[in-house]
């Protein structure tokens, strides 16, 4: 499957649970030293930006793996990467041995915002 076939959506509202996210992945990266590239540059912005002015989108490519396409507006600069959501797969290996009280059920995860996403016309 390649971009132009892949269905995506677009996160309208909880993105501040995104950003979030994003900032705990970030935290992890500057701890592992792998803060050289231009793409965590624009995460390291798009965590720190307003809500209001991000667009967040996502597509489902694999069963906890995510396309993920952001902007921060209004210069509309675009970075994608792949998100493997590990809490949610976390969740199901729990939910298999019958763990449904492990506080990873807490969490807010990509999966849980691709779920309230709404589908749109994204072309990237």
């Amino acid at each position: 499957m390649n971009e132009n076939e892949l269905s995506w959506h677009e996160l309208v509202s909880k993105k501040e649970e995104f950003l979030h996210i994003l900032r705990i992945l970030n935290h992890y990266y500057e701890m592992r030293g792998e803060t050289k590239s231009k793409q965590f540059g624009f995460r390291r912005l798009l965590a720190d930006s307003d809500p209001n002015s991000v667009q967040i989108f996502f597509a489902k490519i694999g069963p906890f793996e995510y396309q993920v396409a952001c902007r921060i507006l209004p210069n509309e600069e675009t970075e994608t990467w792949i998100h493997v959501d590990g809490i949610a797969e976390e969740r199901e290996r729990l939910r298999q041995i019958g763990n449904t009280e492990h506080p990873v059920f807490s969490l807010v995860c990509l999966g849980d915002l691709f779920s309230i996403s709404v589908p749109t016309l994204l072309s990237i």
